[in-house]
């Protein structure tokens, strides 16, 4: 008898979208989330700053980063994502960047990821487990899968919202180059494209994580920029997707090499 799938398998998304490019409308469009639209036009090097964004994430890997430590959290190089459903990407979109990359759940697996643990407000001292995990985890870093539920006050839960999945730091990953240290030369294309960065990046980056055949989704910008990478294959972005999905790994072979959805960010509002 074929299994039912549970109606619960419905509350979250199927995909797991990692933000970024807060840097770039930092620099290039500060106020967008002012407009009830996020199509309208930008400047060419705001297109050009994203598509690059991109093109960088589908050749060399999604970031790592780390922020600082805390007195329970060590500062330990992690990648984030957000389960949320695509409807909700515009909130998230303005916290951390116009561009969303999107992977199934195994993705994560794979690297030990997993859902972060929230906490109330402050670290000390009403969490029992959060206490307990810093008193006994041998491996501090593993502090780094908890995370406030709220940023500051009021009590919003603007955190909690996110549902928020993680990967961390773990040797075992780096041993085996599951992810890779682009200030390592024997690393050679990946310390290329470190040695290309700015001061403040090679500051910022940690590590990458390649992309592999559970990469299922992009959510762009703006439709602008969604057609200037379909249409123009601007710095053969469609090229290096073909790539990705035509590698021989297991996502590849579940997924049947499907093509990422491509959507941009004021269609998400449909979803």
């Amino acid at each position: 008898m074929e299994k039912s799938v549970s109606y619960d398998y419905a509350i979250h998304s199927d995909y797991l979208i990692h933000w970024t490019g807060k840097d770039i409308d930092r620099v290039h469009d500060n106020k967008w989330y002012e407009s009830d639209k996020s199509a309208t036009v930008g400047s060419i090097e705001l297109e050009n700053a994203y598509l690059n964004r991109l093109r960088d994430i589908l050749k060399y890997g999604l970031w790592m980063t780390q922020e600082p430590a805390t007195e329970l959290i060590p500062a330990t190089p992690k990648c984030c994502f957000t389960e949320l459903k695509i409807s909700e990407s515009r909130r998230h979109a303005r916290r951390y960047g116009r561009l969303g990359i999107g992977v199934k759940r195994p993705f994560l697996f794979k690297r030990f990821g997993r859902p972060i643990v929230y906490f109330g407000i402050d670290e000390r001292p009403f969490d029992k487990l959060l206490q307990a995990c810093a008193n006994e985890l041998k491996n501090k870093d593993m502090m780094n899968f908890f995370k406030p539920m709220n940023e500051g006050r009021p009590l919003t839960y603007d955190l909690y919202g996110e549902s928020e999945w993680r990967i961390i730091f773990f040797e075992e990953l780096a041993k085996s180059k599951i992810i890779i240290d682009p200030r390592n030369p024997e690393n050679r294309k990946e310390h290329e494209y470190f040695q290309s960065l700015t001061e403040d990046q090679q500051k910022t980056l940690r590590y990458l994580i390649s992309l592999d055949g559970w990469f299922q989704m992009i959510v762009y910008p703006s439709l602008g920029i969604k057609n200037r990478a379909q249409q123009n294959d601007v710095e053969n972005i469609m090229c290096e997707i073909k790539r990705i999905k035509t590698l021989q790994d297991h996502g590849n072979a579940v997924e049947r090499g499907n093509w990422p959805i491509e959507l941009d960010l004021d269609a998400c509002r449909n979803f």
